[in-house]
């Protein structure tokens, strides 16, 4: 009864009377994913030269970015031509967040959505979007949900940090309860329209449409306790959806087999910023007795990318949402299959443009068409460019290759594995118990397997490896990776990511 009363009449009402359009871009992306592909290139091309016209006349950080580059957008006839435009950074944003710079001159920041970024390996990054580009990120959220064939009223648990949620432009989000907001909206305060955007997620879509639910904290030792704590959340919510960070999901699992437990009934496991590979995914799907779906976005720029009933772990491009590029270090395309980095262009966002963005993600996009019939590109991601290592040969190994050799090792917990330099490796090591015994020439024979050639491995028994701020781990950290990059400036630093 709720599903009918939210599809047929509550959200096509809201679309008619309200400058709230999710629902109707939602049905919109949903169709378009079916569309020729040439009649999508066409359109995705459109919005494109469109948005760059208006990134150039508006944005001042763009008009620099173009004009040092002496490009101006007549200039763009092509992709070719396109790929002349430097690739922007996260750490160039954030250094240069302001509503003088990074804000286009049309819009009003005080009629802007702000949120911030995780914050995994640095300070977050403020984010500001405008009424329509949250139209259209909402429409993209429900777009992937609608590829694992679930619907709108289905519920939520996220096993997340609390990110990408509204905020002022202070980047806080105070707990003032329903009625403290309510007044904020209703009176002349100066955040009052970030007060809404803040009332009208947390205290109506999260909890009312979507039945969604945060964990209040994240566990990170991953013992016992921790575990525990997931699954009485799991058991007392009883989701049809559980979303969460990849690694977060695997361990869960793990514990779910080792003490045989049984949870409710759940329709679905979403896998979110981070990794994930097919081994992983068929052993989280075992455990929760699901379906599991990786999809690919980010807080910027909403769900580009997700995971169909069909597509077997690869992820359908939300064409119409962003413009997606696979790019080789030395700034050229990459062929289909071929590791590159992933630069995106949100093709809806104009009150803070982000125009070849790099997202700081590898991943390859293949030729193949899916048998939902879905003619939109598939693509896979294999991890960050910061895990990246570039062997001695110069051939690239994307943190995937490591965390699937040792995620599950016989007797780990967790593992860390730090590259000091192109022949030394710092091996850090959780054991299951302080009595398990590690075989440390079987892992130093499958490092030299991976890398090619013989690496020095410093074996290091740690109790904890130390997540990021919003909880994150990196399980590889590079000391090669720069060279992979296609940006300009490849030493800069990247920012913060996932």
């Amino acid at each position: 009864m709720k599903k009918t009363i939210l599809k047929k009449l509550l959200l096509p009402m809201v679309s008619k009377l309200t400058s709230n359009k999710g629902w109707d871009y939602y049905k919109q992306y949903i169709i378009s994913d079916f569309d020729p592909i040439e009649d999508r290139k066409k359109r995705q091309w459109d919005k494109l030269k469109r948005l760059i016209e208006h990134a150039y006349t508006n944005v001042p950080f763009y008009r620099s970015k173009f004009d040092n580059a002496g490009i101006k957008p007549e200039h763009i006839k092509g992709e070719n031509d396109f790929r002349k435009i430097p690739v922007t950074t996260k750490k160039e944003l954030r250094d240069n967040v302001s509503k003088e710079y990074t804000v286009a001159k049309n819009y009003s920041t005080k009629n802007l959505r702000f949120s911030n970024t995780s914050g995994t390996t640095g300070p977050a990054l403020i984010l500001m979007h405008d009424h329509e580009d949250i139209n259209y990120k909402y429409a993209s959220k429900l777009r992937t949900r609608h590829l694992m064939g679930l619907d709108i009223d289905d519920s939520i648990m996220r096993i997340t940090s609390n990110e990408c949620q509204p905020c002022l432009p202070n980047g806080e989000s105070p707990d003032i309860g329903f009625l403290k907001y309510l007044q904020m909206i209703l009176s002349d305060h100066e955040y009052k329209q970030q007060a809404y955007y803040i009332f009208l997620e947390n205290k109506i879509i999260n909890p009312f449409i979507h039945r969604r639910h945060f964990s209040k904290s994240l566990r990170t030792y991953f013992n016992d306790d921790d575990m525990d704590f997931y699954v009485k959340g799991i058991k007392k919510y009883k989701p049809d959806i559980i979303v969460g960070y990849p690694l977060y999901l695997f361990l869960i699992s793990r514990y779910i087999k080792e003490k045989r437990i049984n949870l409710p009934p759940i329709k679905a496991v979403e896998l979110t910023a981070g990794l994930s590979f097919a081994k992983m995914r068929s052993f989280i799907g075992e455990q929760f007795r699901a379906p599991v779906y990786q999809i690919y976005g980010g807080c910027e720029l909403g769900r580009v990318a997700g995971g169909c009933t069909h597509s077997d772990g690869l992820m359908h491009i939300l064409e119409d949402h962003a413009y997606i590029e696979f790019i080789k270090s030395t700034g050229e395309l990459a062929s289909p299959g071929e590791l590159s980095n992933i630069i995106v262009t949100s093709l809806n966002s104009y009150g803070m443009p982000f125009i070849r963005y790099e997202h700081g993600d590898v991943g390859k996009y293949y030729d193949q068409k899916c048998k939902c019939g879905r003619t939109s590109k598939l693509m896979d991601v294999e991890g960050r460019i910061m895990d990246l290592i570039v062997r001695k040969d110069g051939v690239p190994l994307s943190s995937q290759v490591v965390i699937e050799t040792f995620l599950d090792y016989k007797g780990f917990k967790l593992f860390q594995l730090i590259q000091k330099n192109i022949n030394d490796i710092e091996f850090r090591i959780v054991k299951e118990s302080q009595a398990t015994e590690i075989n440390t020439i079987d892992i130093n024979n499958k490092l030299n397997d991976i890398f090619g050639y013989p690496v020095n491995v410093d074996f290091k028994y740690v109790d904890y490896i130390n997540p990021a701020a919003s909880g994150k781990y990196r399980l590889v950290r590079s000391a090669t990776y720069e060279s992979f990059r296609c940006s300009d400036n490849k030493t800069q630093e990247l920012g913060n990511f996932w």
